[in-house]
Protein backbone atom coordinates (compact mmCIF):
# COMPACT_ATOMS: atom_id res chain seq x y z
CA UNK A 1 0.00 0.00 0.00
CA UNK A 2 1.78 3.14 -1.28
CA UNK A 3 -1.77 5.45 -1.12
CA UNK A 4 -0.59 9.03 0.84
CA UNK A 5 3.01 7.92 1.16
CA UNK A 6 5.26 10.70 -0.43
CA UNK A 7 8.25 9.43 -2.41
CA UNK A 8 9.65 12.25 -3.34
CA UNK A 9 11.74 14.68 -1.81
CA UNK A 10 10.45 17.86 -0.80
CA UNK A 11 11.24 21.36 1.35
CA UNK A 12 7.73 23.06 2.86
CA UNK A 13 8.66 27.10 3.35
CA UNK A 14 5.70 28.90 5.28
CA UNK A 15 2.47 29.53 3.47
CA UNK A 16 2.18 32.01 0.73
CA UNK A 17 0.64 35.14 1.04
CA UNK A 18 -1.91 34.51 -1.37
CA UNK A 19 -3.47 30.95 0.16
CA UNK A 20 -6.77 32.42 1.50
CA UNK A 21 -7.34 33.89 -1.66
CA UNK A 22 -6.52 30.66 -3.75
CA UNK A 23 -8.43 28.62 -0.93
CA UNK A 24 -11.16 29.98 -1.90
CA UNK A 25 -10.75 29.49 -5.52
CA UNK A 26 -10.28 25.70 -4.79
CA UNK A 27 -12.72 25.13 -2.19
CA UNK A 28 -15.88 24.94 -4.49
CA UNK A 29 -14.82 22.57 -6.67
CA UNK A 30 -13.28 20.44 -3.74
CA UNK A 31 -16.56 20.19 -2.43
CA UNK A 32 -18.16 19.33 -5.61
CA UNK A 33 -15.77 16.39 -6.44
CA UNK A 34 -16.62 15.27 -2.80
CA UNK A 35 -19.96 15.34 -3.79
CA UNK A 36 -19.40 13.72 -7.06
CA UNK A 37 -17.69 10.91 -4.60
CA UNK A 38 -14.44 10.74 -6.50
CA UNK A 39 -12.50 12.15 -3.66
CA UNK A 40 -13.23 11.66 -0.01
CA UNK A 41 -12.15 8.87 2.81
CA UNK A 42 -14.35 5.25 2.90
CA UNK A 43 -13.58 3.53 5.77
CA UNK A 44 -13.83 0.30 3.77
CA UNK A 45 -10.96 1.58 1.25
CA UNK A 46 -8.17 1.99 0.82
CA UNK A 47 -7.01 0.87 4.39
CA UNK A 48 -9.74 4.00 5.64
CA UNK A 49 -7.18 6.64 4.19
CA UNK A 50 -8.27 9.69 2.35
CA UNK A 51 -8.17 9.89 -1.18
CA UNK A 52 -7.93 12.21 -4.05
CA UNK A 53 -6.38 15.74 -4.95
CA UNK A 54 -7.08 18.96 -6.56
CA UNK A 55 -4.43 21.58 -8.09
CA UNK A 56 -4.71 24.70 -10.01
CA UNK A 57 -1.99 26.39 -12.03
CA UNK A 58 -2.66 29.93 -13.31
CA UNK A 59 -0.56 29.45 -16.40
CA UNK A 60 1.27 32.23 -15.67
CA UNK A 61 4.67 30.55 -16.01
CA UNK A 62 5.00 29.67 -12.00
CA UNK A 63 3.77 27.25 -9.62
CA UNK A 64 0.47 25.47 -9.04
CA UNK A 65 -1.62 25.09 -5.89
CA UNK A 66 -2.36 21.48 -4.65
CA UNK A 67 -4.80 20.57 -1.76
CA UNK A 68 -1.92 18.76 1.32
CA UNK A 69 -1.46 15.49 1.63
CA UNK A 70 -4.49 13.44 3.60
CA UNK A 71 -6.79 15.95 3.15
CA UNK A 72 -9.48 15.05 1.22
CA UNK A 73 -12.02 13.85 3.83
CA UNK A 74 -12.30 18.22 5.05
CA UNK A 75 -15.45 19.28 5.25
CA UNK A 76 -14.73 22.53 4.44
CA UNK A 77 -10.96 23.92 3.47
CA UNK A 78 -8.98 26.22 5.16
CA UNK A 79 -5.64 27.74 4.45
CA UNK A 80 -3.71 24.81 6.12
CA UNK A 81 -5.15 22.36 3.65
CA UNK A 82 -3.74 23.85 0.49
CA UNK A 83 0.13 24.22 -0.41
CA UNK A 84 2.00 26.10 -3.06
CA UNK A 85 4.26 24.48 -5.40
CA UNK A 86 7.00 26.58 -6.21
CA UNK A 87 9.10 24.90 -8.40
CA UNK A 88 9.72 20.94 -8.69
CA UNK A 89 11.92 18.85 -10.58
CA UNK A 90 10.97 15.45 -12.22
CA UNK A 91 14.60 14.52 -12.77
CA UNK A 92 15.33 15.04 -9.77
CA UNK A 93 12.16 13.88 -8.11
CA UNK A 94 11.42 16.87 -5.97
CA UNK A 95 9.32 19.52 -5.28
CA UNK A 96 9.84 22.98 -3.22
CA UNK A 97 6.37 23.76 -1.61
CA UNK A 98 4.71 26.84 0.94
CA UNK A 99 2.08 26.05 3.13
CA UNK A 100 1.95 24.10 6.67
CA UNK A 101 1.02 20.45 5.71
CA UNK A 102 3.30 18.31 3.17
CA UNK A 103 1.86 18.30 -0.86
CA UNK A 104 -0.34 15.30 -1.51
CA UNK A 105 1.39 12.35 -2.12
CA UNK A 106 0.62 12.56 -5.94
CA UNK A 107 2.16 16.48 -6.75
CA UNK A 108 4.32 15.36 -9.21
CA UNK A 109 1.47 13.83 -11.23
CA UNK A 110 -0.04 17.09 -10.84
CA UNK A 111 2.93 18.41 -12.02
CA UNK A 112 3.36 16.58 -15.13
CA UNK A 113 0.09 18.05 -16.44
CA UNK A 114 0.12 21.27 -15.28
CA UNK A 115 4.47 21.36 -17.48
CA UNK A 116 2.61 20.13 -20.71
CA UNK A 117 0.37 23.26 -20.15
CA UNK A 118 2.59 25.68 -19.28
CA UNK A 119 0.68 29.21 -20.84
CA UNK A 120 -2.61 28.27 -19.72
CA UNK A 121 -4.47 27.69 -16.34
CA UNK A 122 -4.96 24.00 -15.58
CA UNK A 123 -7.11 23.00 -12.82
CA UNK A 124 -6.13 19.25 -12.08
CA UNK A 125 -8.50 16.79 -10.44
CA UNK A 126 -7.34 13.46 -8.95
CA UNK A 127 -10.00 11.01 -7.74
CA UNK A 128 -10.88 7.28 -7.15
CA UNK A 129 -13.64 5.39 -9.69
CA UNK A 130 -13.49 1.56 -9.63
CA UNK A 131 -15.77 1.52 -12.79
CA UNK A 132 -13.87 4.41 -14.98
CA UNK A 133 -10.61 2.44 -13.92
CA UNK A 134 -11.81 -0.85 -15.04
CA UNK A 135 -13.25 0.53 -17.84
CA UNK A 136 -10.39 2.05 -19.29
CA UNK A 137 -9.34 -0.22 -21.94
CA UNK A 138 -12.81 -1.02 -22.86
CA UNK A 139 -13.85 2.32 -23.56
CA UNK A 140 -10.51 3.42 -25.54
CA UNK A 141 -9.16 6.15 -22.59
CA UNK A 142 -5.22 6.65 -22.23
CA UNK A 143 -3.21 4.40 -19.43
CA UNK A 144 -0.52 4.75 -18.04
CA UNK A 145 1.93 1.94 -17.91
CA UNK A 146 0.51 -0.45 -14.72
CA UNK A 147 4.08 -1.04 -13.52
CA UNK A 148 4.26 2.29 -12.75
CA UNK A 149 2.62 2.58 -8.86
CA UNK A 150 1.01 5.79 -7.71
CA UNK A 151 3.26 8.41 -5.79
CA UNK A 152 5.84 7.37 -8.07
CA UNK A 153 8.55 9.20 -10.32
CA UNK A 154 7.80 6.25 -12.87
CA UNK A 155 4.17 7.36 -12.40
CA UNK A 156 4.70 11.59 -12.69
CA UNK A 157 6.49 10.29 -16.37
CA UNK A 158 4.10 7.99 -17.47
CA UNK A 159 1.92 10.78 -16.87
CA UNK A 160 3.90 13.47 -18.47
CA UNK A 161 4.15 11.31 -21.73
CA UNK A 162 0.22 11.15 -21.85
CA UNK A 163 -1.09 14.60 -20.46
CA UNK A 164 -1.41 17.22 -23.56
CA UNK A 165 -2.17 21.01 -24.00
CA UNK A 166 -6.16 20.33 -24.70
CA UNK A 167 -8.15 19.32 -21.70
CA UNK A 168 -8.42 15.11 -20.87
CA UNK A 169 -8.72 12.11 -18.79
CA UNK A 170 -5.94 10.08 -17.98
CA UNK A 171 -6.18 6.27 -15.93
CA UNK A 172 -3.36 5.66 -13.76
CA UNK A 173 -3.00 2.16 -14.66
CA UNK A 174 -0.51 1.12 -11.69
CA UNK A 175 -2.60 3.42 -9.24
CA UNK A 176 -5.72 1.36 -8.36
CA UNK A 177 -9.20 3.25 -8.77
CA UNK A 178 -7.16 6.58 -10.04
CA UNK A 179 -8.12 8.65 -12.33
CA UNK A 180 -6.88 12.38 -13.84
CA UNK A 181 -9.04 15.05 -15.28
CA UNK A 182 -7.54 18.27 -16.11
CA UNK A 183 -9.17 20.98 -18.20
CA UNK A 184 -8.87 25.40 -18.32
CA UNK A 185 -11.13 25.81 -15.31
CA UNK A 186 -12.42 23.69 -12.52
CA UNK A 187 -15.76 22.75 -13.85
CA UNK A 188 -14.83 21.19 -16.83
CA UNK A 189 -12.49 19.49 -15.05
CA UNK A 190 -15.25 18.01 -12.81
CA UNK A 191 -17.63 17.66 -16.31
CA UNK A 192 -14.64 15.31 -17.14
CA UNK A 193 -14.58 13.30 -14.79
CA UNK A 194 -18.82 12.99 -14.63
CA UNK A 195 -18.84 12.17 -18.09
CA UNK A 196 -16.56 9.40 -17.73
CA UNK A 197 -18.40 8.24 -15.05
CA UNK A 198 -21.22 7.90 -17.05
CA UNK A 199 -19.72 6.41 -19.89
CA UNK A 200 -18.43 3.59 -17.32
CA UNK A 201 -22.18 3.01 -16.14
CA UNK A 202 -23.56 2.52 -19.22
CA UNK A 203 -20.76 0.40 -20.67
CA UNK A 204 -21.17 -1.73 -17.36
CA UNK A 205 -25.16 -1.91 -18.19
CA UNK A 206 -24.99 -2.65 -22.01
CA UNK A 207 -22.48 -5.21 -20.75
CA UNK A 208 -24.97 -6.94 -18.21
CA UNK A 209 -27.53 -6.90 -20.65
CA UNK A 210 -25.67 -8.57 -23.23
CA UNK A 211 -24.95 -11.34 -20.53
CA UNK A 212 -28.32 -11.64 -19.74
CA UNK A 213 -29.20 -11.56 -23.23
CA UNK A 214 -26.97 -14.56 -23.76
CA UNK A 215 -28.00 -16.44 -20.83
CA UNK A 216 -31.88 -16.70 -22.21
CA UNK A 217 -30.48 -18.50 -25.98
Amino acid sequence: MTEAVIQFRYTLAPAAADAAAATAMLAPVFAAAQELGVIGRDAARYDGLAFGNLSYGSGDGQGFWITATQTADRNRLSTDDIVYIESFCLAENSVAARGSHPPSSEALSHAAIHAARPDRPTWVLHGHAPSVWNAAEALGWPVTDRTAANGTLAMARAVAALAGETAGLIIMGGHTDGVLAYAGDGSAALALFAQALDAARSAQSGSSQSGQHHARH
